[in-house]
């Protein structure tokens, strides 16, 4: 027994964090899996998968979407997430099981350490658990994992603790050069990390984290401006070369947006004026599996979670209580770091809350980027990370620990009640019927679900669905001339030959989309591409007779080569910068084990 005690006090923050892990994903210790709102994760892991093999890095272009003619899905869809389910996938893993490893597990593991140690950065152990708890079982996560499938942006938020830890951490060792170069390389990672998960969530907390630095540099210089500018400037040069890692997805997808349909997400359902919170939203506890709709009768919950309220009237009433103890040493007050982080936490919280209500409609309209989020609810996944902060710094107000650990212990009761929430409606009998990697399947049924990224000059979705089924991969439509045989020598997602012999003169059809970046050769020379303007697929003129027609998929775009210049620039001045480091680290573990 007392083996099992000092087992129990020695290894309890590992226990504490272990049951919370548990509680985020409790639903998916099972053979069996679950529909959400967007089930297009095998798909998009198939599509993914199948360039990977062809060896094909960046990864643009998804042959299967589109009904079978193809579309530039990850120049716009952030790769990040898909890439690591495809690389595991690869490997011969079971793709429902890719899908809760890759998208589920991986991420919550990640966020759940992060906040932990974001926790303990700034106020101790305690708080470390309070963070990772109240973080990681946020119910606005768990409306993203059982209910809307928005993977992309739990893996996004599985980056956003780690990236004010780095930033703390910066602050505090200012003159620790080792130390300095360590937290460098975290926040590069965890910023990049951010970006090519989910852009939505980068739009919206990357400047917030600058201003967070800005403010925390501010505080650890006492507030003097000019010293803090000076310290300031290698964070700077940490966030550009975060942007130019990333240049290579985030320049096309902004700047080739318009060559998609793309725009029907600012109409109909999907405008965002439809989708602004009613403050009280946040405190009803109506959890749904519907969807978001105009007025404050969601179909879903936008509830901020029992624990998180809890500490929100703690942290109200602890903090006018510390005012008015102090109140005749406004000074102290001030200087106080209570003081520092209540302020900054609480106006953090407060702003990204205010985003999500009707009140701040007027700079949306004002902000056309703010209008690619779509749902202004989505800015509870950075005020998930600032309400678990605030809970977390609540803890040190209590100068007895009796108090402090009584007032924890309930905070975390209450929260692990929001493990009823990370739950799906119901489990499906035949998980394959939604989650496949069949490419014929993915063509039909899939490419419905997401038509988002389907080049402009495309047809209706109904013929595409349509000609899918009819067409072959290659054909003429000219009545004096006709395919008398035709052979694949090469045929893949980004390229494809055929020897082709035709009774006349035709333009040789390809059942692939055009968009910039498709190439043809004609016998092994440059030819032009046509687009047939009835469908917008690729169009060869061939002559009569045997020729080789081929068609591939470039980087020949300025979007896309100015964005890969950067990247590949970006990834010099890395390797060039943090290999020391690595190369030291690795020469100290050395000698320790001699």
């Amino acid at each position: 027994m007392t083996n099992l005690k000092k087992f129990f006090t020695k290894h309890l923050t590992t226990i504490l964090l272990l049951l919370i892990f548990i509680a985020s994903t409790w639903s998916l210790y099972t053979r069996q899996f679950f529909r959400v709102h967007d089930y297009t994760h095998g798909a998009r892991i198939t599509e993914m998968a199948i360039s990977l093999k062809e060896g094909h890095l960046p990864v643009r272009w998804s042959p299967d979407f589109g009904f079978g003619f193809g579309m530039p899905l990850f120049n716009f869809y952030a790769p990040l997430p898909y890439f690591v389910a495809a690389m595991f996938f690869n490997l011969g893993l079971p793709l429902i099981f890719t899908i809760k490893l890759a998208l589920y597990f991986l991420p919550n593991l990640l966020g759940l350490i992060g906040a932990f140690k974001l926790g303990k950065k700034l106020f101790g152990q305690l708080a470390g658990i309070i963070l990772a708890a109240t973080y990681t079982l946020a119910p606005y996560r768990a409306l993203n994992l059982y209910v809307r499938g928005a993977l992309s942006e739990n893996w996004a938020m599985a980056f956003l603790p780690w990236v004010i830890y780095a930033i703390v951490s910066l602050a505090n060792h200012l003159t620790n050069i080792k130390a300095q170069k360590r937290y460098y390389l975290l926040l590069t990672l965890s910023l990049a990390g951010i970006i090519l998960s989910h852009n939505l969530t980068a739009l919206m907390f990357i400047p917030l984290s600058a201003l967070f630095t800005f403010i925390f540099y501010l505080k650890n210089n006492s507030f003097h401006l000019k010293k803090t500018i000076t310290k300031l400037w290698p964070v700077v040069g940490i966030y550009l070369l975060s942007f130019m890692l990333t240049a290579f997805y985030v320049l096309p997808s902004f700047l080739e947006k318009d060559l998609t349909k793309i725009d029907f997400i600012f109409s109909g359902y999907f405008e965002y004026h439809h989708h602004f919170l009613y403050i009280r939203q946040f405190f009803q506890r109506n959890w749904g599996y519907g969807g978001s709709a105009w007025g404050p009768n969601d179909d879903i919950s936008f509830f901020l979670g029992w624990g998180q309220i809890l500490s929100l009237f703690a942290i109200t009433i602890l903090f006018i209580k510390f005012i008015l103890q102090n109140k005749n040493k406004p000074k102290d007050i001030v200087k106080d770091k209570k003081f520092f982080y209540a302020i900054v936490f609480g106006c953090f919280s407060l702003l990204t809350l205010f985003m999500a209500i009707m009140k701040s409609k007027f700079i949306w309209d004002r902000l056309e980027l703010l209008q690619y989020i779509q749902f202004p609810w989505r800015w509870l996944t950075v005020a998930s990370l600032f309400i678990a902060l605030l809970a977390a710094f609540s803890t040190i107000f209590f100068k007895h620990n009796f108090y402090r650990y009584a007032y924890a212990i309930a905070l975390l009761i209450f929260t692990m009640l929001n493990a009823s929430y990370f739950r799906p409606e119901k489990y499906l009998e035949d998980p394959s019927s939604l989650y496949y990697s069949d490419q014929k399947l993915i063509q039909q049924e899939m490419s419905g679900v997401l038509p988002d990224y389907i080049p402009v000059q495309m047809a209706d979705e109904k013929i595409l669905k349509q000609l899918n089924q009819e067409l072959p991969q290659v054909w003429v439509e000219n009545e004096h001339a006709k395919i008398t045989s035709y052979d694949f020598h090469v045929d893949r997602s980004y390229e494809k030959l055929v020897e082709v012999n035709l009774s006349d003169e035709a333009l040789l059809n390809f059942k692939v989309a055009y968009f910039p970046g498709w190439q043809a050769e004609l016998d092994g020379e440059p030819t032009e591409i046509i687009i047939n303007q009835e469908i917008g697929n690729i169009q060869v003129l061939a002559p009569k007779g045997t020729s080789k027609v081929g068609i591939y998929f470039s980087e020949n775009t300025p979007a896309r080569k100015i964005g890969d210049s950067l990247s590949i620039i970006g990834l010099i001045i890395f390797f060039l910068y943090f290999s020391p480091f690595l190369e030291t680290k690795h020469k100290s573990k050395s000698k320790a084990k001699n």
